[in-house]
């Protein structure tokens, strides 16, 4: 009785962190949206050159996934969870000093390098931790993560007009450094929790690389992957699009208002995904949520209106919201027993696509073009559609 009070214990203190953790990195990950224009003026930027600041980012990821590919499914990964987090914490504080800018955009790549790995392992640790019942807290998870993301644009647009773009950083850099120091002397008194993995890993074989590979799922889920960047790009880059059209009425504050109701949809995205997951499959899901998200988006491209992008983003955010949830959840049933290397495959073609998208619309955006290529992004999430109609087949079906 006493040793299980002590692993429930133990178990709950590792969960908390987990979560807080996976809060920190999504606040300071999606601020970045609601602070762009400001960063625009503090580096005097154009568009394309800014956009050199998510690519920063998207190429760090992109080397994370490389890097979790060969190693997380054989790290400790509590252990590598909690150096990860103190890392990060430390990266945004420097990205907070507001260093020149070819600084700032090493201190990017990096926050992107670490901060992936740190969201992927979060989810997977996760997984481990409860076994059979790691969809429940997987989702609820993701669902904290849209919780941050929501309160992100408000929490930036405060910190922006107290003390301008840098000082919201170093608040989330310095909660997240005190949390991970908190846990290091917390978890190293108490003990790491067991894990349903543990009895496993003795029975692990190597990691089929070649078999994933060469899976037709998994070669759709990457497409997938790569085309949905375009869905992340529209929700990071609203704000500087819309302060482009009209900066007198797309203000600061009524820019995060529309991020907080794009939020407040993830929310509800994904909650109802969890709550939907045992009746319909997550590929149905992509399916169904590729194709609105695109319709909606060339709606809202037509009508520009601001009460027609305050109510849209809400729905855009119900719409597509949990689309990552549901890639993460479908590359992890293809080959569950390596679930960090099957999320970092995809994960790979997601930062690739983000990549693409930021450096394919920074020129176009200069050139004078950006509503149209925002028309080309809906297009292309319209294809999701497809892909999960008539290519991925799902193991449920």
């Amino acid at each position: 009785m006493k040793e299980n009070t002590i692993q429930h214990r133990r178990l709950m203190t590792a969960t908390i962190f987990t979560f807080i953790f996976m809060s920190g990195y999504a606040l300071t990950y999606t601020m970045l949206g609601t602070l762009l224009p400001g960063i625009i003026q503090h580096y005097s930027l154009s568009i394309s050159q800014a956009s050199y600041i998510n690519i920063s980012l998207e190429l760090g990821g992109t080397s994370a996934m490389v890097l979790a590919l060969f190693l997380l499914d054989r790290l400790n990964k509590g252990k590598t969870l909690l150096i990860l987090a103190l890392f990060f914490g430390l990266i945004a504080l420097y990205t907070g000093s507001a260093p020149p800018f070819a600084l700032m955009l090493i201190s990017r790549f990096f926050m992107g390098l670490v901060g992936s790995v740190l969201d992927n392992l979060c989810a997977t640790y996760i997984s481990d931790l409860y076994g059979e019942h790691r969809a429940r807290y997987v989702s609820l998870l993701h669902t904290f993560f849209a919780i941050a993301s929501m309160i992100a644009p408000k929490f930036a647009a405060l910190c922006y007009q107290v003390g301008g773009w840098s000082l919201a950083y170093l608040v989330c850099g310095g909660a997240i450094t005190i949390a991970a120091v908190l846990a290091v002397v917390i978890l190293r008194v108490m003990g790491f929790p067991q894990n349903s993995m543990d009895d496993q890993k003795q029975e692990k074989t190597k990691i089929p690389y070649r078999e994933m590979l060469q899976s037709r799922n998994m070669r759709w889920l990457c497409l997938a992957s790569f085309l949905f960047a375009g869905y992340s790009y529209v929700a990071m880059w609203l704000s500087t699009y819309l302060d482009g059209q009209n900066s007198s009425i797309y203000t600061v504050g009524f820019c995060s208002t529309i991020m907080t109701a794009y939020y407040v949809g993830s929310v509800v995205s994904r909650v109802g995904l969890a709550a939907i997951s045992e009746k319909i499959s997550s590929a149905v899901y992509l399916k169904w949520a590729s194709l609105l998200s695109g319709i909606l988006l060339v709606a809202l491209l037509l009508i520009q209106q601001p009460v027609a992008w305050l109510v849209g983003s809400f729905l855009y955010g119900v719409i597509g919201g949990a689309m990552y949830t549901g890639r993460f959840v479908l590359s992890c049933q293809e080959f569950p027993q390596f679930s960090a290397t099957a999320s970092s495959l995809t994960g790979i073609c997601s930062f690739g696509g983000n990549m693409a998208f930021s450096a394919i619309m920074g020129m176009v955006a200069d050139a004078g073009f950006y509503t149209q290529g925002m028309l080309v992004i809906a297009v292309l999430l319209v294809t999701g559609f497809f892909i999960f109609e008539f290519g991925y087949r799902s193991k449920q079906s």
